[in-house]
């Protein structure tokens, strides 16, 4: 989200853009899997607004038919909850759908890891983990998790070290899809104990089309730190069985089960700042971690950057 509202924001001034993105499709941990051929939201389960400029992008999405509101029914600590003062929405049919027209006329370039950054002249040369480059560039945006961005920043040891303070967690995800309905009368339930954030009907999400149930379950911080180290499929039975013990869900083994271990998928110490920019060598970073966890943040963050390397340019 970081990398794409920077590289937007640079496109549209005129500016040619070249995005380096690790995996194999874009959006980070905006993101959508499938087991089989049914797809999951496994990272981010919704974004709220709260600033003009991703309220007015979610608006502009949602027109486009990428975006819809959902309204769940709410159980936190296994109480009822009331609605949302934020409105909740999702990206259709997947999560990931939130981030592609951010990607519109942005040249991106998939399953290429940037390992590191060197001078090249007046510009940056970009190093890749098959030892290939690429460039020279005027300008360079880091859109990463914060550990990673601080390893690539090396050269840049003042950005690297002020980087280096933000402090990120893991977050196991569990993929569950069920031959029919089983969880009770609500599609969220969150804080449920010290091993389960939260619980999702991800079928719930409109625009989703799902036989049975799929559910999206989230490891709280404390007990992904206490197992990142464990196998899948041994998180995956564990954290099922917890939440059957939770909703009191007769045994029943699902269809399809897989667990993902989101690395640096929470964000424990933010650096404090939107975003941070060496003016004189053209390289800056961005992201959620900047100023905070959500979607919103990283919009913000990505956004702010790409008008200082503009107005830096």
């Amino acid at each position: 989200m970081a990398g794409l509202a920077c590289a937007r924001v640079l496109r549209r001034a005129g500016c040619y853009v070249d995005l380096f993105e690790a995996s194999k499709g874009v959006g980070g941990r905006m993101a959508t899997t499938r087991l089989g051929v049914t797809a999951f939201d496994h990272g981010a389960q919704y974004v709220t607004a709260r600033e003009a400029a991703f309220s007015e992008y979610l608006d502009e999405i949602a027109d486009q038919g990428y975006a819809r509101v959902w309204h769940p029914k709410i159980a936190v600590a296994g109480e009822a909850a009331g609605s949302s003062v934020l409105t909740w929405y999702v990206g259709t049919p997947g999560m990931s759908a939130m981030v592609r027209p951010l990607a519109e006329s942005v040249q991106v370039f998939t399953n290429r890891r940037v390992h590191t950054i060197d001078r090249c002249g007046n510009g940056w040369k970009i190093w890749f983990d098959d030892e290939t480059s690429q460039g020279p560039y005027a300008a360079i945006a880091v859109a990463i998790p914060a550990p990673q961005a601080a390893l690539i920043l090396g050269p840049l040891q003042d950005l690297a070290h002020r980087v280096s303070r933000v402090r990120m967690a893991p977050c196991w995800a569990l993929m569950v899809q069920l031959d029919a309905p089983a969880l009770p009368q609500f599609d969220v339930y969150s804080d449920m104990s010290q091993v389960i954030r939260w619980i999702g009907r991800n079928n719930s999400k409109p625009g989703r089309q799902a036989r049975g149930e799929t559910v999206v379950v989230h490891a709280s911080q404390n007990w992904t730190k206490e197992t990142d180290d464990a196998e899948p499929e041994i998180v995956a039975e564990e954290l099922w069985s917890e939440v059957c013990h939770l909703l009191g869900l007769p045994p029943n083994r699902p269809q399809r089960m897989s667990a993902h271990l989101w690395q640096n998928g929470l964000v424990d110490q933010p650096l404090g700042e939107s975003y941070l920019l060496d003016s004189e060598s053209l390289v800056g970073v961005a992201g959620d971690w900047c100023s905070g966890r959500l979607a919103e943040h990283a919009f913000v963050s990505g956004t702010r950057l790409g008008k200082a390397l503009v107005n830096s340019i």
